[in-house]
């Protein structure tokens, strides 16, 4: 949870996957998710900012994005990239065991929210339904909920090779990379809203050099020094008879409403 958290790291991970992913993340996810301009969202698990700036962008001067994370360093590069004084946006510190009580804290909005979005984070609540169960009411009527994160056989290739190099991925790590969508969310969508809109796709990511797989690695919740060595000499074999190493992203977005 400390490197997940870690700003520094998170910044890493995703430079490595934004600069080789072949889909443009936050792109694809804005095809598909209406932002109205004069909105009021609730981010939560904001990170750095990479889906927060473009909910700003859509919602312009006349909403508002309530971004909330645990980290304070990763709401002060948000608030950095997103210019000073921007009225538009309220960074809040806080955990999604009780975001509610940290919205509060704050003084910001607390409620009557259109759009309540989270990317790549949920399964780090230690109670996920729970979690979802305070955002819905926090929701004007017609509002809606939209999840984004991993599922099925995400991370394989890069999964596979840590294996190889004698590491154990953690249980919890397995589960929120394969399984918390399938059996978290959309279970959890079915029963509390009238429609869930779900859309997938596989985003390759191509890392030219041994270099960039390690950096990747050596930023994750999955990486063990002891084992450095013996993954660097997997990659550099790897790249011996291959240009590239090409992981992939299993992404999947939930969009959940009363329509």
């Amino acid at each position: 949870m400390s490197r997940a958290t870690q700003s520094e790291l998170l910044e890493q991970r995703i430079a490595e996957n934004a600069a080789s992913q072949e889909i443009d993340l936050a792109t694809w996810i804005f095809e598909r998710v209406l932002v109205q301009r004069g909105g009021q969202v609730l981010e939560l698990c904001c990170g750095t900012g990479g889906q927060t700036l473009p909910l700003l962008d859509r919602v312009g001067d006349d909403g508002r994005v309530v971004a909330l994370d645990c980290s304070a360093a990763a709401l002060n590069t948000l608030a950095s990239k997103a210019g000073a004084g921007r009225k538009s946006l309220a960074c809040v510190e806080g955990r999604l065991e009780d975001f509610p009580a940290s919205l509060r804290q704050a003084g910001v909005q607390q409620d009557g929210f259109d759009l309540i979005f989270c990317a790549y984070g949920l399964y780090y609540s230690p109670d996920a339904q729970r979690t979802l169960r305070e955002a819905r009411s926090k929701l004007k009527t017609d509002g809606r909920i939209v999840v984004v994160g991993p599922f099925g056989p995400n991370n394989k290739p890069l999964f596979d090779l840590v294996r190889a190099s004698g590491v154990t991925i953690a249980e919890p790590v397995v589960f929120s990379s394969e399984s918390f969508m399938l059996q978290t969310v959309l279970p959890w969508a079915a029963r509390n809203f009238e429609s869930t809109a779900v859309h997938t796709m596989v985003n390759p990511v191509r890392w030219a050099t041994p270099e960039r797989v390690v950096n990747y690695w050596q930023n994750t919740t999955f990486y063990d020094s002891a084992k450095r060595a013996d993954f660097e000499r997997l990659v550099r074999s790897h790249f011996a008879e291959h240009p590239a190493f090409v992981n992939e992203k299993w992404v999947m977005l939930a969009e959940m409403s009363h329509e």
